[in-house]
Formats: C-alpha cells, sequence, structure tokens
C-alpha cells in the first residue's frame, strides 16, 4: 500500500516557524498541493520554474513572430561572418580599427588598466586555449580557423554505438527521453535545457550558409546527417532541436568594457565544448544521432531564437541578448539537432520583455548608441546609423522586438571588447536576497510599478563595478566557475530557495 505524505504546506511551514513571515500576496498564486506525492508526480516536477514564470502555447512567445515573413539566413553574410565587417566598413578603415584596438590593448597593459592588466589578458588567453586547443596569435580578429586544429565535431560520436554491444537502440516516450536528456545534461554541465520539434517553421531558423566555415547547409533525405567538402547535411526526417542555456559569471560582467568582462563570457565557450562532445556520445551510445556546432563559436540556427521559443528564456530590448528568469541576461544560448523522440517545452512569460519596454537602462549605458529607446517594439529594421545604405544582411524580418543597430554595436567589438549592455542590466543581480524574488514576481504580473522598479535599480547601484574596484575580483571567494549552479537544483538538499 503506497503511503501518502499527508502533511499540509501550512502545517509543515508551521513546523519550521515560517507560517505567516511576510510570504504576501505571492504565495497566494502558487501552485496547491494536497500532499508531497503530489509535488514529485507533478508534471513541472522535472523543470520547475517559480511560480510566476508562466507557460504559454508552443509556438506563442512573448515577442510577436510572423512565421510568413522569416526565411532562412546566409550566416556568412552576418557580421561574424569572415569579411562581412571588412566589407561594411572598407579595407582602410578595417585596418585603422585593428590598429586601434592594439595599441589600446598594450597602452593597458603597461599602464595597469584595471580590468585589463598583464593578469586578466593571461586569464583570457587560458580562456581561449581551452576552446580552441593550442593558441594561434592572430592580430585579425575576423581570421577563419585553421581546420586543421580544429577536431571534427559536427558529428562527434565519442561512444560506442548500441550494436557494438549487441544490443538495440534504446527506446523511451517523448517525455521520458526529455527528462532522460535535461538529467544528463545538467550533470554534463549545462545550466538549463529545452526542447522543440524541427517543425517546417523552426527550419526557417536554419542557416543556409555557416558563419565562418564555408559550406552550404542542406535537408536530403537521409537517415544520418553527414559533413563534405562543401555541406553539412540534415537530415529531412523528424528532427529534434535541444536548448541549451549556460549561465556565466554575473561579476566577470559588472567589469564593462575590460579583459576581465571578455573572460566571463568565453567562458560558455569552454564549458560548451565539453557539453556538446559528451552530449553527442550520450545519444549516439543510446543510438541517435546529435548534430552539432561545426566550430565552438558558431552553430546551425539562431540558438537565441530556440531560446525563446523553448521556454528558457524571453526576448529583450537588446536584440541580440536573452533574459532567462533564473539567469538574467548573463547566460549564453546554444543549439543541438537529434532524431532521439523528444517532448516540446513552451515558451514563457515571466513579465521580463514587457518590462523592457518600460526600461531603457541598457540603451542608456550603450557607448554607441546602438540600443533602440523607442517605447514599442517593431516589426521594421531600421538601417544602421553605420551604414545607411547597406541591406541589413545581419538580421531577419517576422519578429516583432527593439531592433539594434548591429553594425554600430560591432564598432566596440575589439579590444577591450564591450559588453556593457548586458553588465548594466537590471536583471543582472544576485538571487540570495529575498527581495529579488519579490521585484521578478511583480514584474511577472503587473507592469504598473515597472518605472519604479527600474528607478530603483539605478537608485541602489545596481550595475557596473566602479573603474577603481575593478580589480578586486581577484580577491573575491567565488563559486566554482563563478556562477551558482545551485539555481534549478531541487533534490538533494541543494535547492537555494
Amino acid at each position: 500500500m503506497k503511503q501518502h505524505s499527508t502533511i499540509s504546506r501550512r502545517n509543515f511551514m508551521k513546523g519550521l516557524g515560517l507560517a505567516g513571515a511576510g510570504i504576501g500576496a505571492a504565495t497566494a498564486a502558487s501552485p496547491v498541493f494536497h500532499d508531497l506525492d503530489e509535488i514529485v508526480s507533478s508534471p513541472s516536477a522535472n523543470y520547475k520554474r517559480p511560480w510566476w514564470v508562466k507557460e504559454r502555447d508552443l509556438g506563442n512567445p512573448t515577442v510577436e513572430i510572423d512565421w510568413n515573413q522569416i526565411k532562412r539566413m546566409d550566416n556568412s553574410q552576418t557580421l561574424h561572418g569572415a569579411t562581412t565587417w571588412l566589407n561594411l566598413v572598407g579595407p582602410e578603415k578595417y585596418k585603422e580599427w585593428i590598429h586601434e584596438g592594439n595599441v589600446i590593448e598594450q597602452t593597458n597593459i603597461k599602464n595597469n588598466a584595471p580590468g585589463n592588466t598583464l593578469k586578466d589578458v593571461a586569464l583570457l588567453s587560458a580562456v581561449g586555449a581551452a576552446v580552441h586547443g593550442p593558441t594561434q596569435f592572430v592580430q585579425d580578429p575576423i581570421q577563419l580557423p585553421d581546420p586543421e586544429m580544429a577536431p571534427p565535431i559536427y558529428m562527434w560520436n565519442g561512444a560506442p554505438p548500441p550494436e557494438y554491444f549487441k544490443a538495440e537502440k534504446y527506446q523511451g516516450t517523448p517525455e521520458e527521453n526529455s527528462r532522460m536528456m535535461r538529467a544528463a545534461m545538467r550533470f554534463m554541465g549545462a545550466s538549463q535545457v529545452g526542447f522543440a520539434e524541427l517543425g517546417e517553421n523552426e527550419k526557417k531558423l536554419i542557416f543556409t550558409r555557416h558563419v565562418r566555415v564555408p559550406k552550404n547547409i542542406v535537408f536530403e533525405d537521409v537517415e544520418k546527417g553527414y559533413e563534405t567538402s562543401d555541406k553539412f547535411v540534415i537530415p529531412s526526417k523528424p528532427m529534434y532541436i535541444i536548448s541549451v542555456v549556460i549561465q556565466m559569471s554575473k561579476e566577470l560582467f559588472r567589469q564593462g568594457a575590460s579583459i576581465l568582462r571578455t573572460c566571463g563570457n568565453g567562458s560558455r565557450y569552454y564549458i560548451w565544448a565539453g557539453v556538446q562532445a559528451r552530449t553527442q556520445a550520450f545519444l549516439n551510445g543510446l543510438g541517435y544521432q546529435g548534430l552539432g556546432y561545426p566550430i565552438r563559436h558558431w552553430g546551425l540556427m539562431s540558438s537565441m531564437a530556440d531560446a525563446v521559443l523553448t521556454g528558457l528564456a524571453e526576448t529583450s530590448r537588446n536584440s541580440n541578448v536573452c533574459i532567462s528568469p533564473e539567469y538574467g541576461t548573463v547566460a549564453g544560448y546554444f543549439s543541438l539537432l537529434t532524431d532521439l523522440p523528444l517532448a516540446p517545452t513552451p515558451p514563457i512569460d515571466a513579465g521580463m520583455f514587457r518590462f523592457c519596454h518600460t526600461c531603457r537602462k541598457c540603451a542608456n549605458a550603450c557607448p554607441v548608441q546602438a540600443i533602440s529607446h523607442d517605447a514599442e517594439p517593431s516589426w521594421d529594421i531600421p538601417k544602421s546609423a553605420l551604414a545607411p545604405n547597406a541591406e541589413p544582411t545581419w538580421t531577419t524580418g517576422g519578429k516583432k522586438i527593439f531592433h539594434r543597430d548591429d553594425p554600430l554595436c560591432f564598432t566596440k567589438w575589439q579590444y577591450p571588447f564591450c559588453g556593457i549592455c548586458m553588465g548594466t542590466c537590471t536583471f543582472n543581480t544576485n538571487d540570495v536576497a529575498s527581495v529579488h524574488e519579490f521585484v521578478k514576481s511583480t514584474l511577472s504580473t503587473t507592469s504598473l510599478l515597472n518605472g519604479f522598479l527600474w528607478r530603483a535599480d539605478s537608485f541602489f547601484g545596481y550595475g557596473l563595478t566602479p573603474e577603481e574596484e575593478k580589480e578586486n575580483w581577484w580577491n573575491h571567494d567565488l563559486p566554482i566557475y563563478g556562477y551558482d549552479s545551485n539555481i534549478g537544483a531541487l533534490d538533494g538538499g541543494y535547492s537555494n530557495r
């Protein structure tokens, strides 16, 4: 006979001496469970979000989407492309841009500029070495990677398939598979994962051409994906998206435009390098395929679009940044494709994109004013102030957002590598203080206090670290990897909620 734990939530709280301890109206909207077994068997047990994060219908995130306007992009024409930036600004301006960055770097090292000392630069080299293998010292940040130094990771196997053991491939329901992948990938280093079917709409998010590897990305009627000298092949059969978020160090992102901040940004890539390899090996061991990033930094599709559609995040005022309810803006997003059937996770509404309609903190902080100050998002893609005659190949239509001026922003994507918008964001706060949980739950349910909360954030001094305090990071006692890995942990006594 199964025994149920019949102690009520109120009696449990009273036993701890916490009943009525200022929980307030927020608790009234929390899910009601009659016993502990109902909690364990709840459909959300495998991905417990704060009560104020509401699920929406599949394919219906808080940002409006017109799939009829969306088409597959040639990612080699975006500003990360090997020659796009050079062609946009011209050879002379490009050389001047590179030279300026080199001079600034050398001057800062010589003068021990906070956040940009030789020690900080060495840390960044260590981050890059973990991603790329032996370091290639180049003066050109848009130089193509050396294929001889990059392992073949698009279809990395790394584990024997089931037939090696004379066994059949693993079989489970999509729901069981999703739980399995979430458990495995959290163990492998992913902060959180979401899932989606690669339907006809989602296929529009697959790039037509890779941003750096000069190969087309095509669909073919084959059982397994493969790679040749001129193309990456995705099977036309049912495929599924695994969307991954990897959090980063908020403390490092508060260092503003500095090498220390760039170290924080680089951390997601060396963590992802291991997560992808282990996930692909795990899938291969089960009898399935995992189509990953051809090179560590750039994949097959828009990872932030995947994050929004799978409920990992909402879009923000900065159209190149997502906001996670758990991790804020300081997180990186990645995507894998697999033929393992997975149960989709729905998009969310935590009031964050709605908050961005009022908050302009990142737009005010942007040193080149590349982030929109508009009161409402728009379907229309504006021309760049830097290149008003250029067609905006760096983005695509079909989404009602605050469009960032990408070329203007890119002028600060050289030493010391700006990231002020993410570091100054209202959501880039640590979550230990209960007031932050109250603020998040408030803005998820009403927009009436958004203006007040934005001004309060600035008043209390949240945001970038003062210049004279940047080097104090080396003296901080921070968690492993610089972030709180307990976020999202519910079992084993690790929960911090």
